[in-house]
């Protein structure tokens, strides 16, 4: 596989193809990544035929009516990290009866994935690219990464819960709906917990200049976070590692030994990521304390070229540690950053994935935002959307979303945060639905120390969704517009007039910070088209 960098130029890499269960993360009628290939004929119809892809092996159509032909995008197409394209939906049913295929019995339960909500590596990427005049790969544009960076806005949940908050408009065609469901964290406490830090830092040739630079910001950064008695540790690696400090306890922000150790990393030699991970958690594991926030923090390009590079390998040395508390806080730097390698060993880590091009996003991410990046507010949180039979999803904008709830990986959710489920919904028949119809979300979690199980949830019907005004929906919707216009901007850059439209609708008076910052780079998009 040949993993492109950014800004140009690849890295090739031995990587090991990543199976992955439920729909396509942003692309609407795309196989998933790994084995490809046909899929078995879906639960259900869309009015122009099969191709929706959600099997973990691509290809699971909406069941068509007049044969087996490709709708909503027609058949999977091929995925940049290695899946096979999805062949077309199979034809279920006599023609014109689009609901054959479901059962009237029963409710239509889809389980929802946004990617843990402190992952925004995606729109940094992007805004750097487009500040640079760099054309976009479109593989790198994760919109649900985009709603997990941009603040939404929702208010926080009352301490130790979850809050639940759906809203819905009409689709652009009779019998769909944009259905956007909020589920936001409580406040982060004024008083966090002590911290265990072990600092993985690449020090490679490929660091030298800009990327070594803003790793120091980083550690900087979170020095002036510490607290008196939190326990630091740094590893640095090239061709080998060093253990340049190991259990030092912290006098308070600013501690002295570790700032002067950050101004003196220097960059030279090979790149063993995974051998630099693997010495990172030893370190993590020996100093692991229950009671504290438990971090691996790796910052680096990425561009691993010595050593075990297969980043599942590494990834699954990361997960390994799930179970104790540790998460990777992967930090990306410089402008020939590695995504692909990046973006799957912090899935793997399940922590954020941040990417850093400016001393002020260092201290954006680990000052002003620190506790969504570095804490969890609510452990592996499941999502269930709960529909009329007669329902499906046409499109989904979070990382993936099935049926089967085995096939979703539960993910954590900060404190001061949110994820965002962002859906187009329709009916298969336009007959079948009732405004009276009921839809249902549930959220399951676990507290993030003690690991006990909690749950709420929200009822509503489609009326009275309807009927009441959406306070968040319109930035959401702006946000979704922006990420998805970069991917295909139109033969004239139509589509990002249109998410510029989207962003004045929902921002008309100019005055939030972050639909300006949308406005700009949506002018600096247009200049390439």
């Amino acid at each position: 596989m040949n993993t492109r960098l950014l800004w140009g130029g690849s890295l090739t890499l031995i990587v090991a193809a990543v199976a992955a269960c439920g729909s396509s993360s942003d692309d609407a009628a795309t196989g998933m990544p790994g084995a490809g290939g046909s899929g078995a004929a879906g639960p259900y119809n869309s009015a122009t035929g099969g191709g929706y892809g959600y099997g973990a092996n691509g290809g699971t159509g909406y069941a068509g009516s007049a044969g087996a032909y490709a709708g909503i995008g027609g058949a999977g197409e091929a995925r940049p990290d290695g899946g096979a394209a999805g062949a077309a939906g199979a034809d279920a049913g006599d023609a014109g009866d689009k609901c054959a295929a479901l059962d009237d019995s029963k409710d239509a339960v889809f389980f929802l994935s946004a990617d843990d909500s402190n992952s925004m590596a995606s729109p940094a990427i992007v805004r750097a690219m487009l500040n640079d005049g760099a054309s976009i790969p479109k593989h790198i544009i994760r919109t649900y990464e985009f709603l997990n960076y941009y603040n939404v806005g929702y208010a926080p949940a009352e301490t130790g819960k979850l809050a639940i908050v759906p809203e819905m408009r009409a689709g652009e065609t009779e019998g769909s709906f944009e259905l956007t469901l909020g589920v936001a964290s409580a406040a982060a406490p004024a008083a966090r917990r002590p911290m265990v830090l072990t600092f993985v830092l690449d020090t490679s040739g490929s660091m030298a200049g800009e990327p070594i630079s803003l790793q120091q910001e980083v550690v900087k950064v979170l020095a002036g976070e510490l607290q008196k008695g939190d326990k630091v540790s740094v590893v640095t690696w090239n061709t080998s590692q060093a253990v340049l400090l190991d259990s030092h306890v912290a006098t308070g922000p600013n501690d002295a030994t570790l700032v002067k150790l950050a101004t003196s990393t220097t960059a030279s030699g090979g790149t063993d990521l995974s051998g630099g991970l693997q010495k990172g958690y030893q370190i993590a594991q020996k100093n692991f304390d229950a009671n504290k926030l438990n971090r691996v923090i790796v910052i680096s390009d990425g561009q691993a070229n010595v050593g075990i590079t297969d980043e599942n390998i590494i990834g699954q040395g990361a997960q390994l540690n799930d179970g104790d508390g540790i998460y990777l806080v992967g930090v990306g730097v410089g402008h020939g950053v590695n995504d692909t390698l990046m973006d799957t060993v912090t899935d793997a880590g399940r922590g954020a994935y941040v990417f850093i091009d400016s001393a002020a996003e260092a201290k954006r991410m680990f000052d002003t935002r620190f506790d969504e990046v570095m804490d969890v507010a609510a452990r592996a949180v499941q999502v269930e959307l709960r529909l009329p039979w007669y329902m499906g999803i046409e499109k989904f904008y979070g990382e993936e979303y099935s049926t089967n709830p085995k096939e979703i990986e539960p993910q954590h959710l900060a404190p001061n945060d949110a994820m965002v489920f962002s859906q187009i919904v329709s009916a298969c028949n336009v007959s079948n639905y009732s405004a009276e119809d009921p839809i249902e979300v549930v959220a399951r979690w676990e507290t993030p120390v003690a690991h006990l199980k909690q749950e709420t949830s929200v009822q509503s019907t489609f009326s009275k969704l309807l009927a009441t005004q959406s306070k968040y929906q319109d930035k959401a919707a702006a946000i979704i517009a922006y990420a998805e216009a970069l991917k295909d901007p139109g033969v004239k850059g139509e589509n990002l007039d249109a998410a510029l439209a989207k962003v004045d609708a929902a921002d008309p008076n100019k005055t939030d910070p972050e639909l300006s910052e949308i406005r700009t780079l949506i002018g600096k998009a247009k200049l390439q088209y």
